[in-house]
């Protein structure tokens, strides 16, 4: 049976009072106690990629459960900067509220004119950008953190100068820049200078990632995909292998090409 409204927010009440008593001082759990915003930030990284994870394998009751860790690290912080005088989860509610209505003028304010999604993504920049001189952000790549993965990391500082002038006019200039990128990698290579060679490799990477940007990719859902097809092959092999009474270790690179292109064969003809 449906949950009606009253029973719901007492549900979520009933999870902040259980927050509280994990983190009773005399009663808590001593694990719970312990923690701090920052002892507990790379399990807001492990919860978020579950949450990911359990979307791209269309599990609906996997999702329902990952987003409810996802939304217990929420309250965890909050209730941890509570103890400290600084906020709780209503302020964290009550600014996020108040963000998105700020955010969506063309929603919430009566005689907005702003219609298409052009206007909409142009007004959507101008009220982040003034969100950052409000904050006292200096420099436009400044707020961008350090934590991010590489990859979406490179990805938002791509993305923040392009919407300041800095950018390819085409995305053939991006593909061009990374046959230029892959030349100075070949170059380091030659010389065999260990750190120039790592630079180059980040250089051809970011390359990559911005001419992905440039033709509306996800690199991220890109290299997911590649990863995805990479494991399908590897385990075609391994269980052709099998049947065979081989060992991967033990087999010939050769023969291994062999396999992995009638894997390629045979997972496409699946499809």
């Amino acid at each position: 049976m449906d949950k009606t409204d009253n029973e719901k927010n007492r549900s979520f009440l009933d999870l902040l009072n259980i927050m509280v008593s994990l983190r009773d001082p005399v009663n808590g759990c001593e694990w719970d106690k312990s923690q701090d915003s920052h002892s507990l930030r790379k399990y807001c990284l492990e919860e978020a990629y579950e949450v990911v994870d359990a979307i791209e394998n269309n599990n609906t009751e996997g999702l329902c459960e990952e987003l409810g860790d996802l939304l217990f690290q929420v309250i965890f912080h909050a209730e941890i900067n509570k103890e400290k005088g600084y906020f709780d989860i209503h302020d964290v509610i009550d600014n996020l509220s108040k963000k998105m209505i700020r955010r969506h003028p063309h929603v919430f304010e009566k005689n907005s004119k702003q219609n298409s999604l052009d206007e909409i993504d142009k007004n959507w920049l101008k009220i982040k950008e003034q969100e950052r001189i409000d904050k006292g952000t200096k420099g436009m790549l400044e707020d961008i953190p350090i934590a991010l993965p590489a990859m979406t990391r490179s990805l938002k500082l791509q993305k923040r100068a392009s919407e300041n002038g800095f950018d390819w006019e085409k995305p053939i200039d991006a593909y061009k820049k990374i046959s230029e990128e892959k030349m100075e990698l070949e170059v380091a290579m030659t010389k065999a200078n260990n750190i120039e060679i790592e630079e180059e490799i980040g250089d051809l990477i970011f390359s990559v990632i911005n001419l992905s940007r440039k033709l509306k990719i996800d690199p991220e859902n890109a290299l997911r995909l590649t990863n995805k097809k990479f494991l399908n092959r590897i385990n075609y092999i391994e269980n052709e292998l099998i049947k065979a009474g081989k060992k991967f270790k033990e087999t010939s690179l050769e023969e291994l090409e062999e396999f992995w292109i009638n894997a390629k064969k045979e997972i496409k003809q699946a499809k």
